[in-house]
C-alpha cells in the first residue's frame, strides 16, 4: 500500500492515531478512537475554502502562516481538522511542487508537530 511506504503519510497517520486517542481519552473507557479527516465529510470547515485558494495559487508558506493565525477564530476540534487537512493537502504535492511555493516536507511535518503542541497544552 503506498500510505506505508510514504514517510509523511506514516506521520500524519501516527499524528491522527494519537490526537484520537488525546481527544477520546476518559470518555467512557473507549479504548479505539476514530479520526475523520475533513475531506471525507460534505460540509467544509471554517476557512478551508480560504486556505484552498491560497494553495491553488501556491502560497503554501502564506497558506500555513493564515492557518497559525485562526487558531483563536474556531473551536480546537474545527482548527485542528483544519489542519490535519490542510497539511495532508499538501503533502498530495511533490518535493518540487512545494518549493514552488515556498515549502517542504519538512515544513509540513514541523506543521504537524506545532498543531501536536497546541493541542498538549
Amino acid at each position: 500500500m503506498r500510505d506505508e511506504n510514504d514517510f509523511i503519510l506514516r506521520q500524519i497517520r501516527a499524528f491522527a492515531e494519537g490526537l484520537g486517542y488525546i481527544l477520546s481519552h476518559g470518555k467512557g473507557g473507549q479504548s479505539e478512537a476514530e479520526i475523520v479527516f475533513p475531506e471525507k465529510q460534505e460540509q467544509k470547515l471554517p476557512y478551508q475554502n480560504e486556505l484552498q485558494g491560497l494553495i491553488d495559487k501556491k502560497q503554501y508558506a502564506d497558506a500555513a502562516k493564515r492557518l497559525l493565525s485562526l487558531q483563536y477564530a474556531m473551536t480546537e476540534a474545527q482548527f485542528m481538522k483544519l489542519g490535519i487537512w490542510f497539511y495532508s493537502e499538501l503533502n498530495e504535492y511533490s518535493d518540487d511542487q512545494l518549493v514552488e511555493g515556498n515549502f517542504s516536507k519538512q515544513s509540513i511535518i514541523t506543521g504537524l508537530n506545532q498543531l501536536k503542541a497546541l493541542r498538549e497544552k
